[in-house]
C-alpha cells in the first residue's frame, strides 16, 4: 500500500508553495511524512508535485504529474501514482496542506475501508464533515483508475467528478478523538497564523 503527498498545488491564495510553510520549525511536507511513516502501514510514502517544485524537496521519492495532464489539479497526482505503481492494491491521498493528520485518524480510516471493501464493493474511503467529503483525506481502490482518466481527458478535473462515479464511504471526522483541527485544511496564511495560535493554546 502505498501514501500520495499531493504537493503539486499552485498554492495561490497561500502566497507560496505550502508544501514548506512549517508548523513548530518542520515544513508541511515532513510533518505529514513522519505521521504516515510512524503508522507503519505504507511500502512507500510519494509525493505526488509538479516539475518546477520537485526540485525543492528534501526527500527522495517524488512523482511529477504526465505532461499531458499539467496543471489538473489532485486528480493528475493520484493518477501518476496509480499508472506508475500498477500492482499496487490500495493507495491513500492526503493533501500537503492538512498538516495536523494523525495516526490515528489514518489507522482508524483504514479500518473503515477494509471493513467495507469486500461486503460493499468500495471504491473510496474518505472523511466527512457533517455532509461535506473531504476526498483529500481518503483511500482510492485501482479500480478508480478508469473514472480519474475519464475526468482528465474532459473539462471537469474536479475530485467529486470521480467519487461521484464510484461507490465510496465516509467517516465522521468527529468519529476521530483527537484535536478540532486535526483534518483542517491551510488555505491562506492568517489560517496558517490561526492554526499556530490554536497549538500554543490547546
Amino acid at each position: 500500500m502505498k501514501a500520495i503527498i499531493l504537493a503539486g498545488g499552485q498554492s495561490e491564495r497561500f502566497g507560496e508553495p505550502k508544501a514548506f510553510a512549517e508548523i513548530d520549525s518542520q515544513p508541511f511536507y515532513r510533518r505529514i511524512i513522519d505521521v504516515l511513516e510512524a503508522t507503519n502501514m505504507f511500502n512507500q510514502i510519494i509525493i505526488s508535485t509538479n516539475d518546477q517544485l520537485q526540485d525543492k524537496f528534501d526527500y527522495p521519492h517524488i512523482l511529477v504529474d504526465e505532461a499531458q495532464h499539467k496543471n489538473k489539479g489532485p486528480l493528475a497526482g493520484i493518477h501518476a501514482a496509480m499508472k506508475t505503481y500498477q500492482e499496487e492494491e490500495l493507495f491513500f491521498v492526503i493533501s500537503v496542506d492538512t498538516p495536523m493528520i494523525t495516526q490515528k485518524a489514518v489507522s482508524k480510516l483504514y479500518q473503515f475501508m477494509v471493513e467495507h471493501l469486500i461486503d460493499d464493493q468500495l471504491d473510496v474511503a474518505g472523511f466527512k464533515e457533517g455532509e461535506q467529503p473531504i476526498p483529500t483525506i481518503a483511500f482510492y481502490h485501482p479500480r478508480t483508475m478508469e473514472q480519474i482518466e475519464a475526468a482528465l481527458t474532459s473539462d471537469d478535473y474536479s475530485l467529486k467528478h470521480v467519487y461521484h462515479q464510484v461507490v465510496t464511504d465516509w467517516l465522521d471526522v468527529n468519529q476521530i478523538d483527537s484535536t478540532e483541527y486535526w483534518y483542517k485544511n491551510i488555505n491562506y496564511q492568517q489560517d496558517l497564523d490561526s492554526l499556530k495560535f490554536r497549538i500554543l493554546n490547546r
